[in-house]
């Protein structure tokens, strides 16, 4: 992930309706004016302004009932339309497809998105008791598997950038809080070929996750297979799953156009 440079001619009404989007990003729910003015210290009119031409453009819409304002359909088209530029995606639909049938489990591709993981694709397990997610969703490095598939591949600059700036949060009793902690797990991850969460980000919920390489062998994205604790042990996961997603990782790869190395390569199911 690169560091966001400031742009040399900042446009300041672009600035603040672009927080007002973020804003509603984040908190997931309608706001009022009033809300968004607080939280984001503009002035009642300013704010007005802005929404009412954000909505005009369908980047926004207003309850009729509440006057609330929420986040338009407009937004969808657009990160629709960046999903059908990445071409490697539809490469990797086929085989998430078949890693979930596979294993019956909830199955995600996922990438680096400032400094944290953001869901791209997900084939959704059919039995009744799976975990909550969806395409778009975000979550930390330090506590997902594919979080640590991510951030133990980057270099140790902007590694310690993204800690320091994101810092190592606790979510569960199982969370790894400290650096050296999470230090000594990347290099496990790195090490082994895959990431494991043990129920550090949501209580009971663990996952397996391993790399997916373009044709440079850089890491560009994280495959995972996500479940109950009772049916995926994180402390002593099933071989047979650690294969299941270490040769689907390894297939997409070589669809991108990466070299598997012959002591790495896996029988691919």
């Amino acid at each position: 992930m690169k560091n966001k440079v400031k742009p040399n001619y900042p446009i300041k009404v672009l600035e603040k309706a672009f927080s007002i989007l973020d804003l509603m990003l984040e908190k997931g729910t309608p706001l009022s004016i009033l809300e968004i003015s607080r939280e984001l210290g503009m002035s009642l009119s300013t704010v007005h302004r802005i929404l009412d031409t954000l909505r005009f453009w369908g980047y926004v819409e207003q309850s009729a009932l509440t006057q609330n304002y929420s986040l338009g359909f407009k937004l969808v088209e657009l990160g629709m339309a960046k999903l059908r530029q990445v071409d490697w995606l539809k490469e990797s639909a086929p085989l998430v497809k078949k890693l979930r049938d596979l294993t019956q489990e909830t199955v995600h591709l996922s990438v680096l998105a400032e400094g944290e993981v953001l869901c791209l694709m997900k084939e959704e397990s059919s039995r009744t008791i799976k975990m909550s997610s969806y395409v778009g969703k975000r979550g930390p490095l330090h506590c997902t598997a594919s979080g640590k598939v991510l951030l133990a591949h980057l270099n140790e600059e902007e590694r310690q950038r993204i800690i320091q700036e994101k810092g190592l949060t606790r979510f569960t009793s199982f969370t790894i809080t400290t650096e050296q902690e999470l230090e000594k797990e990347l290099a496990e991850v790195r090490m082994r070929g895959f990431a494991v969460d043990r129920g550090e980000h949501e209580e009971e919920v663990n996952c397996i996750s391993a790399p997916i390489r373009d044709h440079s062998g850089e890491v560009i994205a994280a495959l995972s297979v996500s479940g109950p604790s009772f049916r995926i042990r994180a402390f002593d996961p099933d071989p047979s799953l650690i294969q299941a997603v270490l040769s689907t990782a390894q297939a997409i790869s070589e669809r991108l156009g990466y070299k598997t190395p012959e002591k790495e390569r896996r029988k691919v199911l």
